[in-house]
């Protein structure tokens, strides 16, 4: 907010009645009554707005993406998935995982670290209470040992630095810039845990179904075993077939307890996300949900407003450019102002009465001369910290449109795996059947049996893994592409000068829980 204090000065009115001469006001009451009609000007003078956005890095992009992508009706990413279930668990690790707790303390950190530096634009007060009790000696023919004096002071005490060249305003708008930082950040960390959430929950699922073929591969080979060792015992086979059968059934054992393991493990894992005690309890759901359909990918240049992490990227740099500007107004003078009023007696009672008022009203202007070298110094710090921010802009961005380009052509790459080992799987699977049929003939060999079926379970095993691949990469698409595509809940709110979602009311109560409310907030 940037208001001229030269629009209020007709609103102050003709001076107090009982206002003196030109040798100033009679006591401390009558400055206060200047003080109250100031303030409100002083206040609005002070206000600090936060930056305006930085100029966009200086990157050639393309008018479209560089693989096709479908224009669908949006949606929010979550609800694609149609699973109520997953739906409750990324709610679950929304309310507990200390990593989201922790990033909306730094969010809060943010806010009392920008009300911090718009304190310096407003004026300073304080009442103040001193007592002072002093004895002299005397000497001489009729001393009398001494005399003690007292003196007790009542005050209130204002100070106030013009801002006249907007330093101070620099450096509170540079904070509320990263104040807008952390928020971004904090949003971003929300889109993280969703997206941890999920991939968890699906690497449970594949995990449960990993476990499931492993336990009907090693039954196959089992019921193999006890086929050929009937076999054996009727002459009708060889020791050698049966030895290497019951190779394959241990093994087939030892890949179940291997698959066992993993669920265990990703099941802990997502406990762990989800805030609660790694029990190792969790059930999910026994099979992956429907790949949703293509999402709204829209053109490269939206993504510098849309992704929370690019926007966290163009607040610091926007506060870097401020705290530039700051720095470089050090070597202009600074003006101040002192004022104080109220009473000064040698009896305490007396401290309310007017007869005994006394103030004083003082200004004063700096104009730095030499400070050793600080101040240049400070401003080739602040350049420096700028040009930083701006690589690390251009360097977000650029990893940005790294991660959609990629998993764009990753969704395609992976579709059509997904349909070839599909059909690798399904004539595997045939190949098995018809290889035991002719072992169980007489016409083909026992090995050629074996080989079928390993290779019908590592289709089958690939399949699975491919099925979570390609569900995993959607997630990683929609967190390139910044989240949600829907319109957002009305229980949010924006900032239109960086575009970014707003914490919810709930994250707003947990960011802020930490606050006394008991004390004053411009303290």
């Amino acid at each position: 907010m940037k208001i001229p204090l030269s629009k209020y000065k007709n609103r102050l009115g003709p001076p107090p009645t009982d206002s003196p001469a030109p040798n100033g006001p009679r006591d401390g009451r009558t400055l206060l009554k200047y003080s109250a009609r100031l303030l409100p000007c002083l206040l609005l003078a002070a206000c600090a707005s936060s930056p305006e956005r930085s100029r966009a890095p200086e990157i050639t992009l393309p008018d479209t993406w560089g693989r096709k992508v479908s224009d669908t009706t949006p949606t929010a990413w979550l609800k694609d998935f149609n699973s109520p279930q997953l739906e409750a668990l990324v709610t679950e690790a929304m309310r507990h995982n200390p990593g989201l707790e922790a990033a909306a303390a730094r969010f809060a950190q943010s806010i009392a670290e920008a009300r911090i530096a718009g304190a310096d634009l407003m004026p300073q007060a304080g009442l103040g209470l001193n007592g002072t009790r002093q004895q002299i000696s005397t000497f001489g023919p009729s001393s009398t040992g001494g005399v003690i004096f007292e003196n007790y002071e009542l005050a209130l005490n204002l100070s106030w630095e013009l801002d006249l060249w907007g330093r101070l305003r620099d450096r509170s708008s540079a904070a509320r810039a990263r104040a807008e930082s952390s928020q971004a950040e904090l949003h971003a960390a929300r889109l993280s845990l969703a997206a941890q959430t999920t991939k968890a929950w699906l690497n449970v699922i594949e995990a449960q179904q990993q476990l499931a073929l492993a336990q009907r591969t090693a039954q196959a080979y089992r019921n193999n075993q006890e086929a050929l060792e009937s076999r054996f015992k009727r002459g009708l086979t060889e020791g050698f077939d049966l030895r290497r059968i019951r190779t394959q059934a241990a093994s087939a054992e030892a890949d179940s307890a291997t698959r066992q393991r993993a669920l265990d493990q990703a099941t802990r894992n997502l406990e762990i996300v989800l805030g609660r005690y790694p029990a190792g309890q969790l059930e999910t759901l026994p099979n992956f949900p429907a790949l949703p359909a293509s999402v709204p990918a829209g053109l490269p240049a939206e993504l510098l407003q849309r992704r929370p992490d690019l926007i966290a990227a163009e607040r610091q740099l926007a506060a870097a450019e401020r705290e530039q500007r700051a720095a470089q107004k050090e070597r202009l003078p600074q003006i101040s102002l002192t004022a104080s009023g109220g009473s000064s007696s040698q009896e305490f009672e007396n401290l309310l009465d007017g007869d005994f008022s006394v103030w004083s009203l003082a200004g004063n202007l700096t104009q730095p001369l030499f400070q050793g070298g600080r101040i240049l110094a400070n401003i080739d710090r602040t350049a420096s910290l700028r040009e930083q921010a701006a690589a690390n802009y251009r360097d977000s961005a650029l990893r940005a449109f790294f991660e959609v380009e990629s998993t764009l052509a990753a969704e395609q790459y992976l579709r059509r795996e997904q349909s070839k080992l599909a059909l690798a799987a399904e004539e595997a699977a045939a190949t098995e059947t018809l290889a035991w049929e002719r072992y169980r003939n007489g016409t083909g060999d026992f090995l050629s049996a074996l080989d079928a079926q390993r290779t019908a379970d590592s289709a089958r095993s690939r399949q699975l893994g491919v099925s979570n691949l390609l569900l995993q990469n959607r997630i990683d698409l929609y967190l390139a592409l910044g989240g949600e595509f829907a319109d957002q809940p009305s229980d949010h709110t924006y900032d239109k000068n960086v575009g970014a979602r707003l914490v919810t009311p709930a994250e707003n109560k947990l960011a802020h829980r930490g606050r006394d409310k008991s004390r004053p907030h411009y303290l």
